[in-house]
């Protein structure tokens, strides 16, 4: 019985572990309506080709990382709630065969919304056939 208790404490742990929270960054104390917020789309993929990102990490312009996350360890973040401000993030692109880190540097402007996502990019094969090369993070102002 208690093999079984221990077992089904270390499950829990490790399935919290994996899920996607939300990310408040507001140095300031600003009121939370001047904050910028950041959705991460999070739909179903129509395709097995279709990526979904992860936010992993988020530095400041000073360099300073600011999720202070383990890797392998600590949740991502599918929201950010942050203070107006340029920073980079680092997010994970991922479909059902590849997945990677990408990084993008954004600009976000006070009480705005925003939605980050992972846009597949392609280029020319020799042969004149467009082929998907990488995956890029993108951003994109949002009404709601």
């Amino acid at each position: 019985m208690m093999r079984r208790k221990c077992l089904l404490t270390f499950l829990c742990i490790g399935i919290a572990g994996c899920q996607s929270a939300p990310f408040t960054y507001n140095p300031e104390g600003a009121e939370h309506t001047r904050l910028a917020k950041v959705a991460v789309e999070q739909g179903p993929r129509q395709f097995a080709h279709d990526y979904v990102a992860v936010i992993e990490y988020i530095w400041n312009e000073q360099g300073e990382e600011l999720s202070g996350r383990l890797p392998y360890v600590s949740a991502t973040f599918d929201r950010l709630n942050i203070s107006p401000g340029v920073y980079r993030i680092q997010a994970k692109c991922a479909n059902k065969q590849h997945q990677g880190s990408v990084e993008g540097i954004f600009n976000f402007a006070s009480a705005s919304n925003y939605r980050l996502y992972c846009e597949l990019k392609q280029d020319r094969h020799t042969l004149g056939f467009a082929v998907s090369t990488h995956v890029a993070l993108k951003l994109e102002k949002t009404t709601n």
